[in-house]
């Protein structure tokens, strides 16, 4: 459902639209806040879904409580959603239309995971690494999983760089699984 004709072709349009007035950066983060919201608050959602509330109330409560919040063209999508019943899109429209941002847009997207939360100064310090490595913008998310114990793991695109005590500890134990015990004795008694 995530790549639907229906969610591409309302994230595309809003793209385009916003390429033309030059406000992407703005609608990119008005989708942004939108599914942070459709994430958080339950209610919203519910209330998106709502199969008896009429189309003009869902519409005037997004608008209240979006209006100072999103740029008047993020209002007018919502408009057009309510208005054409496709609110179960809204999530996913807002996915589509990040994507398109971040593709045209030439941006990078990396995921850093650590074994605990890393301060904002070293979060900057190793994005602008891996910017300088990639030549490109790059947008960093950024997960904790203790299991990794220590050193992290940076993921762009397809290419994965192990710097995680974890994955270090099985690369030995890999190398020691390698080692050919018998070929060695054999050369040490031909000399």
């Amino acid at each position: 459902m995530y790549n639907s004709q229906i969610n591409i072709r309302y994230a595309k349009s809003l793209f385009l639209l916003a390429e033309e007035k030059n406000i992407s950066d703005e609608i990119k983060k008005d989708m942004e806040l939108i599914l942070q919201w459709l994430q958080e608050y339950e209610d919203i959602k519910v209330i998106l879904e709502h199969p008896v509330l009429e189309p003009t109330k869902k519409y005037q409560i997004l608008s209240d409580l979006l209006n100072d919040k999103v740029n008047a063209h993020t209002l007018y999508l919502l408009k057009l959603i309510v208005k054409n019943k496709r609110e179960n899109h809204l999530k996913n429209i807002c996915i589509n239309f990040i994507d398109i941002y971040i593709k045209q847009k030439g941006i990078r997207t990396a995921v850093l995971t650590t074994a605990f939360e890393l301060t904002r100064t070293h979060k900057a310090n190793i994005k602008k690494s891996i910017e300088n490595i990639f030549s490109a913008e790059v947008e960093l998310k950024t997960k904790v999983h203790k299991e990794l114990l220590g050193g992290i793991l940076i993921q762009v695109d397809d290419k994965q760089l192990d710097l995680s005590v974890a994955g270090q500890v099985q690369k030995l134990r890999n190398q020691f699984l390698n080692i050919d015990f018998n070929n060695k004795k054999k050369n040490k008694t031909l000399k």
